[in-house]
């Protein structure tokens, strides 16, 4: 008896494979969206997004670089706050980063695995355990950030553009005085010679504090 229902299972499983085999062999590909002007939807680049030696897009190299600038604990950065008619409210230091309020240590939605289903990673609250559907974002962390954008100029140095509470700001990892002039070749602020040799001497400390060797030179916290 137990033979039979064997050798049904193993048939009911060859019979669904052979289904499934044919559904994708007729199955049609949806026609390319065309736009009201005639312009039709672009399936074909014509060639392949470059990739740098890490295989990386620089899509996703922004986005690493990003998270190394945002998560070391060693880092000064530098904000200015800057009202609606864009005049400057202030300029301060930052330590690490800015975080968003909607930044959270937890998931909004989370519930038992009978809700969720057993596949569903686990959140501990206390000693209880649940499950939650939202993913642990790279940083450690649920929820989203206020929105901005980010950039790196051609020396490398960070820069956010975003707003917050009803003001606009500009986050770097180096210090600069939006009051002065710009270059008109380069683009790029003046640097102020004082405030940089002064924020190496915070990220030296912080550096210090977490139990690192601060490199002057390269101007990294090595543990």
């Amino acid at each position: 008896m137990k033979g039979r229902q064997q050798v049904r299972k193993l048939v009911s499983i060859v019979v669904l494979l052979a289904v499934l085999s044919l559904s994708g062999c007729t199955g049609v590909s949806p026609d390319p969206q065309v736009a009201t002007g005639g312009a039709t939807q672009v399936n074909n680049l014509g060639f392949d997004i470059p990739t740098n030696v890490k295989g990386r897009t620089m899509e996703q190299e922004n986005i690493v670089r990003r998270l190394q600038v945002t998560t070391d604990p060693s880092k000064v950065l530098w904000i200015h706050l800057i009202a609606l008619d864009g005049s400057i409210i202030r300029r301060m230091p930052v330590t690490s980063k800015v975080t968003s309020s909607g930044k959270r240590l937890e998931p909004r939605t989370a519930d038992s695995s009978t809700e969720f289903g057993a596949d569903f990673p686990g959140f501990r609250m206390g000693d209880n355990v649940y499950e939650t559907n939202e993913f642990l974002q790279a940083d450690g962390t649920f929820g989203d950030s206020d929105a901005y954008i980010y950039w790196f100029d051609p020396m490398g140095r960070y820069h956010q553009w975003g707003t917050a509470g009803g003001l606009g700001y500009l986050l770097t990892d180096y210090p600069i005085d939006l009051q002065n002039p710009q270059d008109v070749v380069t683009g790029l602020y003046n640097m102020d010679v004082a405030a940089y040799d002064w924020q190496i001497i915070q990220e030296a400390k912080l550096c210090k504090t977490e139990g690192g060797v601060f490199n002057k030179e390269k101007g990294e916290c090595s543990k």
